[in-house]
């Protein structure tokens, strides 16, 4: 490399080393005042609430004192009647027990177990598979 090469690539190492420095320098300055901020902005809203829940116990203390008034006298009831009850009525038990159901049952006549064997084709697979030579199943 020419020593012209060398010196450019230094010199961009050194710019680019001093921006890095830069800016790391600079995040972390941001960092710092960030966390200050957000402390002081919590304290602030920690300090309201406070407040805001001291005026609710004070409120709640104020109405624990206080008696509520008395409930007004519940009126006197007459007693109830009591209720007659219907009297009961039993209708007569027959002792005759009714008829018996008769069930028939027909039977249906059977067709006629005619078959007729042709040679074209085989009626069943397994019939098939007989026809067939060696007695290989296709299953």
């Amino acid at each position: 490399m020419r020593k012209s090469h060398v010196f450019v690539l230094a010199a961009l190492i050194a710019v680019g080393s001093a921006l890095g420095t830069y800016a790391l320098t600079r995040t972390t300055e941001l960092g710092v005042k960030a966390r200050e901020a957000s402390t002081k902005d919590v304290d602030a809203v920690v300090t309201a609430r406070t407040r805001q829940l001291n005026a609710l116990e004070i409120s709640l203390h104020k109405a624990l004192a206080k008696k509520p008034p008395k409930l007004p006298a519940l009126p006197k009831l007459k007693k109830p009647q009591p209720v007659q009850a219907a009297p009961r009525v039993y209708a007569p038990v027959s002792s005759v027990a009714p008829p018996r159901a008769t069930v028939t049952r027909v039977a249906a006549p059977r067709p006629p177990a005619t078959r007729t064997v042709t040679s074209q084709a085989p009626a069943h697979e397994s019939d098939h598979a007989q026809a067939s030579s060696g007695g290989e199943h296709d299953d």
